[in-house]
């Protein structure tokens, strides 16, 4: 499993090499209702928005365990109760002593 990890690592580092070296084109990045504007190579455009679909995939991802280990452990809490209730309504085993005579009527 680590070198197919470290193989898809290899690819997208080259991928990135490779978009960054075809997008060095400047442009200007402003956010309209305000008067800001940066100049910057394209690539970074392109990284930022990968790097925030990312981060937020991300986040999406760990809202969901969170919720998910929430009702696990909610069912599993729940089970544990059905089963104590379950013990407490079995009857008592009574252990019988021993017949003397094994079982013989004479």
């Amino acid at each position: 499993m680590r070198i197919i990890y470290l193989a898809a690592f290899i690819i997208f580092t080259i991928f990135c090499v490779i978009v960054g070296i075809s997008n060095r084109t400047i442009i200007s990045f402003s956010l309209q209702p305000l008067p800001l504007v940066w100049d910057m190579p394209l690539y970074y455009l392109l990284f930022a928005g990968i790097f925030i679909g990312l981060a937020a995939g991300s986040m999406v991802v760990i809202g969901k365990s969170i919720r998910q280990a929430a009702e696990t452990r909610k069912q599993v809490r729940k089970i544990r109760d059905l089963e104590r209730q379950i013990q407490e309504l079995k009857p008592p085993e009574t252990t019988q002593a021993p017949d003397p005579d094994n079982g013989k009527n004479s």
